[in-house]
This record gives structure tokens, C-alpha cells and sequence, in this order.
């Protein structure tokens, strides 16, 4: 079925940021839950959304667009250690985007364990459980959080979705278009890449993979950003890609209280504005988690 829609994903990250093991699974859980009871306290009950993967359930934060001519839906990843509404980048995003006609759903992803994980099981009344977990199931258990976030806004009916990611949320939405997204699908998709940190040199091998409208944003001046940025800079130029800018923003300044909206948020509603402008894209369905 031919749909007029393009796929983003956003990627927004701190540079030194890692994801700790928990000591305790089911603590962890814990924390996650009362995340999720805080946020349907403290906001608008309709934006606290449940959602699923084959084996586990767990809660997003959803914005529907405020205009009178949708964009589309983005999907938001955060950085690692942080949580679906972090202040103040991604919750810029989270909450202006829709002003100007994006959908929003920011996810949780889920901290990498060493022995064993907590899970909240399929089904309304199934008790928390704690099973061992390797590297690579944990891995697979983002991805298809990923998955379920594209198609619980696909079934909104949003197919001009932008997947927007803070922090290490830059690597997996490159990992996850590089691993998942068929070659069919390349025309309605796109990715925006914000601080790309520096522990997660294959971004720039996915970036070489992917021929779809990349925007790498990064902050800071430190030798070390400016390298990794001039990496995969480069490896965009030896894929002679198509659609590819790189910018070098000015470092957030320090503030009190809630801020204006800021450039860098600016600017990515500008790229999207730019750069989304609806290609029509043979789908080949919602993404299976």
C-alpha cells in the first residue's frame, strides 16, 4: 500500500554518558513503576500510554499534535540513566513538537542487567518476575521497545514518524534503521543524530549504511567530539551519501527554572520541516518487535 509518510529518527546524547547495571531487579522495576504512577499524578492522565512486546508491558508518554496541518509522529529515545521526560532538551521536544504538528511518544528504555532483570509480564494481573538476561537479549529487548513504539504510532495514524533520540538513544535509532529497516521502506525514513557520544564509534559504520536524510548535531568543544564528529563526517563522504549535514552547535548555557525554547530544539523542528516533506513510500507494515 503506497502511504505518503517518512520514518525519522532523532538522536539526542550526552557525550559521556553510560548506562550502570542494576544491584537489585526488581528495585528496579519498582522505580520504573512509581515513574510511571508519578507521571499520571503530575500530568494529563491521557499522555501516560501502556504499551507491549511479545514478553513484557511497559508505559510511554504521549502528546497528540496541536496543529492544523499534522506532521506526523516522533518517536523520542533518551540517553541513557534518563527517563522519558528529562528536562530540558527532550522535553522541549516532547512538548513543542506537537505546537507545530508533531505527535509525540517518548519510551523508557530499559537498563542493562548483569545476572538477572525484573519484568513486568504480559497481562493485566501477572506478577513481576525476575529471569536471567545476557547482554544480547537485553539488546533485543530495546529494539523491540523501538518496535512498539513505531507501531503504536502507526496506529494512530502517523506514517511520517520521526524517532527522536537523547543520548544513547542516537545509537540504537541508527542501530535499529541499519538492522531493520528494509530497502523498500529507505524512502520514508530519516535520522537525526544529536551528540553522539563517544563510546559508540559504530554510529558512524551505520551511518555509511544508511542512503536516507541524516542530521548529526553535536555540542561541545572538545577535541575528542570534534574527532568522532570529523569520523563520521567522513564516513558519510565515502558513501558518497545523499542527504547528509552535520552541524556544530553552540553548548548549552546553565539556567534556572524551565527555559525558553531553545535553538537546538529550533533547529530540529526546521530540519524536520525541511526534510519531511512526505515522499510517498511503499510500506511494508508495522515493524514486529
Amino acid at each position: 500500500m503506497a502511504v505518503k509518510g517518512c520514518l525519522f529518527l532523532v538522536g539526542l546524547l550526552s557525550a559521556g554518558s553510560v548506562a550502570l547495571a542494576e544491584s537489585d531487579p526488581m528495585a528496579a522495576l519498582k522505580r520504573n513503576q512509581d515513574l510511571q504512577t508519578h507521571y499520571q499524578n503530575g500530568l494529563e492522565g491521557d499522555q501516560v500510554i501502556e504499551l507491549s512486546t511479545p514478553t513484557e508491558r511497559f508505559f510511554a508518554l504521549g502528546l497528540e499534535q496541536q496543529s492544523a496541518a499534522p506532521e506526523g509522529g516522533i518517536l523520542i529515545l533518551h540517553d541513557a540513566g534518563q527517563t522519558p521526560d528529562w528536562p530540558f532538551l527532550l522535553q522541549q521536544s516532547r512538548t513543542y513538537l506537537p505546537v507545530v504538528g508533531w505527535t509525540t511518544l517518548s519510551i523508557p528504555l530499559p537498563t542493562p542487567q548483569r545476572d538477572a532483570t525484573a519484568w513486568q509480564p504480559l497481562g493485566a494481573d501477572a506478577a513481576p518476575e525476575t529471569v536471567e538476561e545476557s547482554d544480547a537479549q537485553w539488546q533485543q529487548r530495546v529494539l523491540a521497545r523501538i518496535a512498539s513504539g513505531i507501531k503504536q504510532l502507526n496506529e494512530q495514524g502517523n506514517f511520517n514518524i520521526a524517532i527522536l533520540g537523547y543520548g544513547d538513544g542516537a545509537y540504537w535509532a541508527s542501530r535499529y534503521l541499519a538492522e531493520r529497516m528494509a530497502p523498500e521502506e529507505e524512502a520514508g525514513y530519516a535520522l537525526i543524530l544529536w551528540q553522539v557520544p563517544l563510546y559508540r564509534p559504530e554510529v558512524a559504520d551505520y551511518i555509511s549504511q544508511l542512503p536516507i536524510p541524516i542530521l548529526d548535531l553535536y555540542m561541545g568543544d572538545a577535541l575528542a567530539l570534534d574527532r568522532a564528529a570529523q569520523k563520521r563526517k567522513a564516513a558519510a563522504a565515502r558513501a558518497k551519501h545523499p542527504d547528509y549535514l552535520q552541524i556544530h552547535d553552540a553548548e548549552r548555557q546553565s539556567f534556572y527554572g524551565a527555559p525558553a525554547i531553545n535553538r537546538s530544539t529550533r533547529r530540529v523542528w526546521g530540519w524536520l520541516r525541511n526534510h519531511a516533506a512526505g515522499d510517498e513510500a511503499t510500506l511494508a507494515g508495522t515493524p514486529e518487535p
